[in-house]
C-alpha cells in the first residue's frame, strides 16, 4: 500500500505575512496531482529520529492554480511549523499522504444560494481554496467571507482577496474583522455571538435553508460560530468545520473500549489490492496495522482529521471517537480506522 504516499517537489516558496509562507509542489513523477478544493496534505517529517505527521489544507485550487500549495504558519511552540519555516528549500523533495479531507463544497452550479466562508487566522487557508472554487464554479450562488485577523499587514491572502472582490462585485462580499488595524475605525473587531447574529441573517441573499457555511479556526471560534448559526435555525448538516487540532485523547481515555480480545479477520481492500489483516477485538484497526507494518493512511489518530477514513462494506466496525463523519456518511458506512474497533468476526474495508 505503498502508492498512499506521493514524492512532491518543491518549486516556490511565497511568503504571505512575516510568518507565513505558500510552498508550492510539483510531483516528482511528472503526474498531476489530483484533489479537490478545501482538502489538505499530511506531511511525513522527521524529527529527532521519529517521523511526525502534520495535516496542511491546501491553499490552491485545482483548475485555477498550476500547481499545489499549502500554506503554512509558524506557531509559537508548533515543532514541525517552525521546522519546515527554517528548513525547507526550493528543491527540496518532501513525502506527504495523498490529499484528503471531507471539507469541500458539494457542486450545485445553477442553484441561488448562499455560502458563507467564517474564517480566524491561518483558517482562511482552505477557506481560499473554496472561494476560489465557488467563484468559479458556482455561478449563481453569493458568496460572504468574514474573516478575523489581527490587522491587514498579517491577514493571509489580503491583496489576493482584495483582487477576488473587485474581479466579482456582485458575488462576493467581504467582512473584514481587524482585532488590532492599524487605524482606528468604527467597525468590528472580534467575532462574537451578538455580532453573527446580526450580520448572517442581514447577508443572506437567497433561501436560508439553503445557505451552507464553512468554518476554519481555533477550536473555540468554530464552536462558538456553530452554535450561534444553530441557534438562529440554521441546518446543522449545512455548518461543515474544519480542524486539526482538536485534542481527543482525554475523550478517548474516558471512553471504554470493547474487552473483546478474540481475533477478527479484517480484509482490506484499496484500489483492487487485498491484505488480511488479523486484529484483536480491544485493538484499534490502525493501530493492530501500523503494529504489522502494514501501511494505512493517517494522521491525527484522534478522530478529528478523517486521513484515515474507510468504507465498511461487510462487517460491523465500533468508533470510540468521530469528530468528522456526518450521520449520512455514516450510514453509507464510512468509518474511521485510528478509533475504529472490528466487532464482527470478518470485516471488510476499502479505499
Amino acid at each position: 500500500m505503498k502508492d498512499l504516499y506521493i514524492q512532491l517537489r518543491i518549486t516556490a516558496i511565497i511568503p504571505e505575512t512575516p510568518d507565513t509562507f505558500t510552498y508550492r509542489f510539483e510531483a516528482v513523477d511528472g503526474k498531476p496531482v489530483l484533489y479537490q478544493a478545501g482538502q489538505f496534505l499530511t506531511f511525513l517529517v522527521t524529527l529527532h529520529g521519529r517521523e511526525i505527521r502534520r495535516s496542511y489544507s491546501l491553499s490552491s485550487t485545482p483548475g485555477i492554480d498550476p500547481h499545489p500549495a499549502v500554506t503554512i504558519k509558524r506557531v509559537t511552540n508548533g515543532e514541525v511549523s517552525r521546522h519546515i519555516i527554517r528548513h525547507w528549500q526550493v528543491g527540496d523533495i518532501v513525502t506527504s499522504l495523498l490529499p484528503s479531507g471531507r471539507f469541500t463544497l458539494e457542486s450545485m452550479p445553477d442553484i441561488k444560494r448562499d455560502l458563507f466562508l467564517i474564517a480566524a487566522g491561518s483558517g482562511i487557508t482552505p477557506l481560499f481554496s473554496i472561494l476560489k472554487h465557488a467563484l468559479k464554479s458556482e455561478t449563481a450562488a453569493h458568496i460572504t467571507l468574514i474573516y478575523s485577523t489581527r490587522n491587514s499587514a498579517n491577514t493571509i491572502f489580503y491583496q489576493q482577496i482584495l483582487a477576488l472582490q473587485q474581479q466579482y462585485p456582485e458575488r462576493l462580499t467581504i467582512l473584514w474583522l481587524f482585532s488590532d488595524p492599524e487605524e482606528a475605525t468604527g467597525m468590528f473587531r472580534r467575532m462574537s455571538n451578538s455580532l453573527l447574529e446580526m450580520i448572517a441573517p442581514k447577508h443572506l441573499k437567497y433561501d436560508p435553508e439553503l445557505a451552507q457555511f464553512f468554518l476554519c479556526g481555533p477550536a473555540e471560534y468554530m464552536r462558538m460560530v456553530q452554535f450561534t448559526l444553530v441557534f438562529l435555525g440554521f441546518n446543522p448538516a449545512h455548518i461543515h468545520k474544519e480542524n486539526f487540532v482538536v485534542n481527543t485523547e482525554a475523550k478517548i481515555a474516558r471512553i471504554q473500549i470493547p474487552q473483546d480480545t478474540s481475533i477478527k479477520q479484517v480484509l482490506l481492500n484499496m484500489k483492487g489490492k487485498e491484505q488480511i489483516l488479523e486484529v484483536p477485538g480491544n485493538e484499534s484497526i490502525l493501530h493492530a496495522a501500523l503494529r504489522q507494518d502494514v501501511h494505512l493512511p493517517y494522521s491525527c489518530k484522534g478522530g478529528v482529521c478523517g486521513s484515515c477514513i474507510a468504507k465498511c462494506t461487510g462487517g460491523k466496525v465500533w468508533m470510540s471517537v468521530n469528530e468528522v463523519l456526518t450521520d449520512k456518511e455514516l450510514a453509507q458506512g464510512l468509518i474511521l480506522t485510528c478509533t475504529g474497533y472490528a466487532q464482527s468476526d470478518q470485516v471488510t474495508l476499502e479505499w
